[in-house]
C-alpha cells in the first residue's frame, strides 16, 4: 500500500506539471483597479510557484469576495484565506462542460492530498465568475475544543457567485468536484467495506453571493471610546483580527485575552489605550502610500519589510506598525492614547 501511494502521488505531481506547463499564467490590472487572470502559451516558469503564491491570485480573489469571513476549511477566517490554503498546489485546467472561451483553475491543497481544493472560474476576459471550495464546514465550538469538520461523507461544495449571477453557470464546478484527487480517489475504490463508508463524497452544493465591495468590519466592533479622530487611519479593506481597550481585547476570538504594553514601557511611556489589529491582502508598499496621505504630519521610517508611523490626531497619540506577511498579506497593528504622550 505504501508503494501504491507514493506512485500515486508521483502521478499527481507529474500531472500537475505537465498540465501547468503547457499554459502559463499571466496577469493584468485593469483602469478599475482589478485584476484579470489570464492563460497564455507563453513559457511557463522553470518551477512553476504554488498558485496561492502568486499575488495576482490573491488580488483577484479579493476583488471577487472581499474580506467576508466564515467557516469552511477553518472557523470563522477570511474566505479569501481559506480558498488560498486549498491552492496549494501547481495549478491544472479543468475542461469538461467548461463552455468555449472561459477557463477553469484547480488546485488543491497538498498537506490533505486534496480533501481541501478549489477551483477558479473565468470568462474570457480572466474575469472571476465563480470560485468552488470542496471543503468540510470546520467550526470550533469552544476554545476548549479543536477544529471540527464534516466526515468524508458529508463534504460540502461551496460555490461563490457574484450578485445576479446563475447557478448554471457554475456547472463546471460541479463536475470538477466530482473528479477526486488520486488519493482521495483511492480511498473511496478501496477494498475495504469500511474504509470506502468513510472515503469523501460531496454531499451538498450551496451557493453563496459575494459582495466584495461591503465593509468587513465596522465602528461599532471598536471600544466606546475609540477616538473618532483616528478612525480614518484604519483602512476599510482589511479584515479585523481582533480590537482592545484598557489592557484587553473585546473582540469576538481574542475577547478577555491580554493587550501587552511591554514595549511602551521600555520606551518610558504609559501602556497605550487602544490596540486594533488589521490584516490586508494591499500589498505593503500599497499600505504605506495609505498612511502616507491619511496620517498627515506623522513621521514616519520604513525598510522593504516594515514601517512604523508615529503622529497625533484628536489631542491623542497613536503608533502604528505595518509588517509585509508576504503570502499572508499585510498585518497592521495600531495603538493608541487617549492623550499625548
Amino acid at each position: 500500500m505504501l508503494n501504491l501511494t507514493r506512485s500515486l502521488a508521483a502521478l499527481l505531481a507529474l500531472t500537475c506539471s505537465l498540465d501547468a506547463a503547457a499554459l502559463s499564467l499571466h496577469s493584468e490590472k485593469r483602469a478599475d483597479g482589478s485584476t484579470v487572470l489570464l492563460l497564455t502559451d507563453a513559457p511557463a516558469p522553470a518551477r512553476p510557484p504554488q498558485l496561492n503564491e502568486d499575488p495576482a491570485v490573491r488580488a483577484a480573489l479579493v476583488d471577487f469576495i472581499g474580506y467576508a469571513t466564515g467557516s469552511f476549511t477553518n472557523d470563522n477566517t477570511l474566505i479569501v484565506t481559506q480558498v488560498l490554503e486549498a491552492l496549494d498546489s501547481e495549478f491544472t485546467t479543468f475542461t469538461e462542460g467548461v463552455p468555449a472561451g472561459r477557463k477553469m483553475l484547480t488546485a488543491m491543497d497538498d498537506g490533505n492530498h486534496g480533501d481541501e481544493r478549489a477551483a477558479l472560474l473565468l470568462d474570457d476576459k480572466g474575469q472571476l465568475l465563480a470560485v468552488g471550495l470542496v471543503n468540510g464546514h470546520c467550526t470550533v465550538k469552544s476554545r476548549e475544543e479543536s477544529l471540527s469538520c464534516n466526515p468524508g461523507p458529508e463534504t460540502v461544495l461551496t460555490v461563490f457567485q457574484a450578485k445576479d449571477a446563475k447557478k448554471s453557470d457554475a456547472e463546471p464546478i460541479i463536475a470538477w468536484s466530482k473528479e477526486l484527487p488520486p488519493m482521495v480517489a483511492y480511498w473511496a475504490e478501496s477494498e475495504d467495506p469500511e474504509t470506502r463508508a468513510k472515503a469523501q463524497k460531496i454531499a451538498t452544493v450551496e451557493y453563496i453571493t459575494t459582495a466584495p465591495k461591503k465593509d468587513s468590519w465596522n465602528a461599532a466592533q471598536l471600544p466606546a471610546d475609540f477616538p473618532q479622530a483616528m478612525l480614518g487611519l484604519l483602512p476599510r479593506n482589511s479584515h479585523l483580527v481582533g480590537a482592545g481597550v484598557d489592557g484587553v481585547f473585546t473582540t469576538p476570538g481574542l475577547k478577555g485575552a491580554p493587550i501587552y504594553g511591554d514595549y511602551d514601557e521600555m520606551a518610558g511611556r504609559p501602556r497605550h489605550d487602544f490596540e486594533v489589529l488589521l490584516q490586508t491582502y494591499t500589498p505593503f508598499p500599497d499600505v504605506v502610500k495609505f498612511y502616507q496621505q491619511q496620517a498627515k504630519g506623522a513621521q514616519l521610517r520604513a525598510n522593504d519589510e516594515e514601517a512604523l508611523i508615529e503622529g497625533v490626531a484628536g489631542g491623542g497619540t497613536y503608533q502604528i506598525e505595518i509588517k509585509d506577511k508576504e503570502e499572508e498579506g499585510t498585518s497592521i497593528t495600531f495603538s493608541g492614547w487617549r492623550k499625548e504622550v
